[in-house]
């Protein structure tokens, strides 16, 4: 993509175009992630900020929407390592976080409490594919895996899902 002759705000007005339409995508991308409001928002406003510092290294606005997700989730991951090194000073302070946490969700759907209690790898194809609709050639791409894996993450997924879901069901009958 050729933005050597455009101004500022025609820049601007592009990048707004190309982002206002996956707005709801990146969210559930990187909550999918992260599982956490603020940190999916932390995220999501590095990611905006390095693609309109990177836009002219786009080749093909085509691929913006995978090119602008394979960013987010390097910023998912890179919250996760900071994350890591965070030490609670006492066990106290760790449990009221996680109670704040999912007071926060509890209206999470059955779907909702089965996709988050598979793993992360099996969770990020399936969002992905099913929840943002992107192909399997484009999540190999972001996920940087082949897309023979993608597929098998998908049926492994699909699988779990299947159990806890039926399990679910049975809980309620």
């Amino acid at each position: 993509m050729d933005l050597s002759n455009i101004t500022k705000s025609e820049k601007e007005e592009l990048f707004n175009q190309l982002v206002i339409p996956l707005k709801a995508k990146l969210y559930k991308t990187g909550m999918a992630i992260l599982k956490n409001d603020d940190d999916c928002v932390d995220a999501i406003q590095n990611t905006l900020f390095s693609a309109y510092k990177n836009l002219e290294k786009l080749e093909n606005e085509h691929y913006f929407s995978t090119w602008i997700t394979r960013i987010l989730i390097n910023k998912c991951y890179d919250i996760i390592k900071a994350n890591k090194k965070v030490v609670y000073l006492n066990q106290e302070l760790e449990k009221d976080e996680n109670d704040f946490y999912y007071d926060t969700y509890k209206e999470e759907s059955n779907v909702e409490k089965a996709l988050n209690s598979i793993d992360q790898d099996l969770r990020m194809v399936t969002i992905l594919f099913y929840y943002d609709g992107f192909s399997i050639r484009e999540i190999a791409e972001m996920c940087n895996i082949p897309e023979g894996t993608v597929k098998s993450r998908l049926s492994r997924s699909r699988e779990k899902l299947y159990v806890l879901l039926k399990e679910e069901g049975d809980d309620n009958e």
